[in-house]
């Protein structure tokens, strides 16, 4: 079988979920990749898809009257066409919808997977409200990563019939526990982006708390430098803990396993941001997990799917601010209360997000839409 797979940014740091998802159907079908923007217009490779001249008059046609055209679908379908497509795998929303009249145009099957603001965005979703419509009545199937996320899907109008819920799977080959001899050290580990959904201030003022009662404990911020990061910098300053507080910027995957063993717990105060903008499945609290790490997070998106809440760590209301600390600092006392949730943690993992197991039930869907 031929896929290809769309995304709108080639190289996007925090999206490790999709190029996940690239290597494990290329190990089940031949994959092609196309990227740059809600209508990818470039090929893995780094070339223009189609000709250099209809490439100039998409962006001329675009500048002028908005939107996507004949030019931009030319290529795309000459695309698709010449390489002998079966069928397309649309990473997000906004762009399995921007492919569905493609597709349609061809008839080749055509697989949505939404992975959190797509489905939950409120200005985004008004945009898109009928392109999301033709693209659930035309998709074989629309993935969904979390259950919170096939409700909002339902609500705008996707046949239940269609949807699926496929969370993302962890390699645990790569994530698993390699702890030292036990230490009672009290580092928390936080992992991923400074952005208002992710609450990273919210975190830094739990601990602040535990700090009261703990003034040897660390967290380690692991993220890009931008979005709330200077504020972040700026309240650690205002509450005097810089030197509890470390903000190391992106780790490679072999750094931040390092620093998950050797943190007492992960952290992740997520939340539902003003935009209406929620988590997916994190990634990096399915890591955690695979690690051995327990969970302190928040009763949010496809997080409550993943943590067992008194098994394999805590959840919290969103802004409990008081209840995230209050469980920190239980860890704080119980460091071997820490380790049994993070054992049944690498369980859990075990049984329900094995990274393969997840990725060929989208195998699955794509052999049973070619096939009808």
């Amino acid at each position: 079988m031929r896929i290809c797979i769309t995304r709108t940014e080639k190289n996007a740091y925090s999206e490790t979920f999709i190029r996940n998802q690239i290597k494990g159907l290329s190990d089940l079908a031949d994959v092609y990749t196309i990227y740059g923007g809600r209508l990818p217009d470039k090929k893995e490779n780094d070339e223009i898809i189609g000709s250099k001249l209809l490439w100039i008059l998409h962006k001329i046609f675009k500048v002028f009257v908005g939107r996507n055209n004949v030019f931009s679908h030319y290529g795309l379908k000459k695309y698709l066409r010449d390489h002998k497509i079966d069928l397309v795998v649309g990473n997000y929303g906004m762009s399995a919808s921007h492919m569905m009249p493609i597709c349609k145009a061809l008839n080749i099957p055509l697989i949505a997977v939404f992975h959190g603001h797509d489905a939950t965005d409120k200005k985004l979703i008004r945009q898109y409200k009928k392109r999301y419509k033709k693209l659930f009545e035309y998709a074989s199937s629309v993935i969904a990563v979390s259950q919170v996320m096939k409700m909002k899907l339902i609500e705008m109008g996707a046949d239940e019939n269609i949807l699926r819920v496929i969370p993302y799977g962890v390699d645990l080959e790569k994530f698993k526990p390699n702890r030292v001899p036990y230490k009672n050290e009290l580092n928390f580990l936080a992992v991923g982006r400074f952005t208002p959904k992710k609450a990273p201030l919210t975190t830094i003022k739990a601990f602040h708390s535990v700090l009261q009662n703990f003034p040897e404990a660390t967290l380690t911020m692991v993220g890009k430098k931008d979005g709330l990061y200077e504020d972040c910098a700026n309240l650690v300053s205002e509450l005097n803990i810089e030197g509890s507080v470390i903000f190391p910027g992106v780790l490679n995957q072999e750094e931040i396993v390092a620093l998950m063993n050797q943190s007492l717990a992960f952290v992740q105060h997520s939340i539902t941001a003003p935009n209406g903008d929620m988590e997916g499945t994190p990634n990096s609290i399915l890591e955690a997990s695979a690690t051995g790490l327990p969970v302190i997070s928040t009763l949010h998106g496809g997080i409550m799917d993943a943590i067992v809440h008194g098994k394999t760590g805590f959840l919290v209301e969103e802004l409990d601010l008081e209840g995230m600390a209050n469980y920190m600092t239980q860890l704080c006392e119980n460091p071997h209360l820490a380790r049994e949730f993070g054992d049944e943690g690498r369980k859990h993992m075990e049984k329900h997000h094995v990274q393969h197991v997840q990725i060929k039930k989208i195998y699955d869907l794509a052999v049973e839409a070619v096939k009808k």
